[in-house]
């Protein structure tokens, strides 16, 4: 399915009322932004992502030059273009695995606390829905990423798994691997 069937660019409007468009990684055009959004995150933030967003060759094979048929990356940016927020859905092809998708969301730290995760969650579920998906998968650092758990079992995501001290941080703390999945429903019906 062309991304551009699933009504891409998207508005939204934030808790604070401004405006923001979801939309696909453009790789040329968005990749200062991206740096600049990669950059804007902290250490720690960094730190529990799945690619080493300091590297440039590492965000490039990542992000700006990964397969769409595997990998979607979109971005949540404001009037100016910048980005605010970055979500993949990672998909396999095909196999045991073809109907499941991962999801990851990143939040600029100036856009949190205004409801753009949940609504970024909110996107990539409608989109797995039209990519015939029927599981999607999302794994947390509890400790570090609770609320976002909070947010996503609102979303009717259930937690399937948890793997003891799985992750450490940068001073050698361990923590635990929340794995926590949503069946994904064909469709809905209107009323």
């Amino acid at each position: 399915m062309p991304l551009s069937k699933h009504g891409y660019p998207r508005p939204l409007i934030l808790k604070d009322g401004r405006e923001v468009w979801l939309r696909p990684l453009q790789p040329v055009e968005d990749e200062a932004r991206l740096f600049t959004f990669l950059g804007s995150l902290s250490d720690e933030d960094r730190w529990y992502l799945d690619f080493d967003a300091v590297d440039p060759e590492a965000v490039r094979r990542e992000l700006l030059e990964c397969n769409p048929r595997c990998v979607l990356p979109i971005v949540a940016v404001d009037t100016r273009d910048a980005v605010l927020a970055l979500a993949t859905l990672q998909r396999h092809h095909p196999g045991a695995r073809g109907h499941i998708g991962r999801v990851r969301v990143t939040v600029a730290p100036a856009a949190r606390g205004q409801r753009l995760g949940t609504y970024v969650f909110l996107d990539l579920i409608q989109l797995a829905v039209e990519l015939g998906l029927r599981v999607l998968m999302a794994q947390f650092v509890r400790g570090v990423e609770d609320q976002a758990i909070r947010a996503v079992r609102r979303l009717d995501f259930f937690e399937q798994a948890v793997v003891p001290d799985y992750a450490k941080d940068p001073r050698g703390n361990s923590y635990d691997l929340v794995i926590m999945l949503k069946r994904v429903h064909r469709g809905y019906d209107d009323f």
